[in-house]
């Protein structure tokens, strides 16, 4: 019984530790003015490209995730790439002309907001 219970206590301590991303950077940023809403979720560390319109490099198991009013942008380390889906329109690792737009526009706006600002 003893040994039941200390797996069920492991077994939840893992799950808890792999949904916290234990051990990795998390921030969470949300403003709402004048009609529009903005949401910026990191997971991990992410370093934008030069110009700043767009990801140079995500940490392993890491992520951003931008929302602006109805448009969305998620951004995830796939085993060394990065992975990207806009408004829900599938993953994919490279990005049309009106792609690389709103991530150039989301790079923009994570960047107005102090990311990357002690880099």
């Amino acid at each position: 019984m003893k040994k039941i219970q200390r797996f069920i206590a492991l077994a939840g301590l893992m799950l808890l530790v792999a949904a916290c991303h234990f051990g990795g950077r998390s921030t969470t940023i949300i403003e709402s003015a004048n009609g529009n809403s903005v949401k910026i979720v990191y997971h991990g560390q992410t370093y934008f490209t030069r110009d700043g319109k767009g990801i140079k490099f995500i940490s392993p198991n890491g992520s951003v995730t931008f929302s602006h009013n109805s448009q969305n942008l998620v951004a995830e380390n796939d085993h060394g790439r990065i992975v990207y889906e806009i408004n829900g329109g599938g993953k994919q690792t490279q990005l049309d002309e009106d792609g690389k737009a709103f991530l150039a526009r989301a790079v923009t706006e994570m960047m107005k907001r102090g990311h990357n600002a002690d880099k």
